[in-house]
């Protein structure tokens, strides 16, 4: 079975998701701070998944913006070794789409933001799949 883990990096905080077949699910959601390197090298071993896919934030028209310039400086600072596995994903609406499907879940995304993360992580490594298939 292929595996694939998505992050979806914010300044905060790191969403991860992980794929079983075609289906993607929530993991966890990780603190940006010294440890980051430590914990995200955690995950990629115990998942140890084919790809990383990683959330890249876009403008509305299609161009990179100051965002997706800091999610590459993130990647080349913290995932560089991991380089040939590392494949982007466009994530330019995800969190309006992690809040939706929060709140059909019954969960409210003000009092839960670490979830809006690993939301929008699976958000991503949707996409990701689909275009895969």
């Amino acid at each position: 079975m292929r595996k694939f883990i998505a992050l979806d990096i914010g300044e905060k905080r790191i969403g991860v998701s992980r794929s079983e077949g075609s289906f993607a699910f929530t993991l966890m959601t990780l603190n940006v701070d010294e440890n980051i390197d430590i914990e995200l090298e955690k995950v990629i071993q115990t998942e140890d998944p084919e790809k990383i896919v990683v959330g890249l934030p876009r403008n509305m028209d299609g161009t990179l913006g100051f965002q997706a310039e800091k999610v590459k400086e993130f990647v080349r600072n913290h995932l560089e070794k991991y380089g040939e596995i590392v494949e982007y994903e466009d994530e330019s609406v995800t969190s309006v789409e992690a809040e939706k499907m929060m709140k059909i879940e019954g969960k409210d995304p003000r009092k839960e933001k670490g979830l809006i993360d690993s939301y929008a992580a699976k958000i991503i490594l949707e996409s990701y799949l689909r275009r895969q298939s």
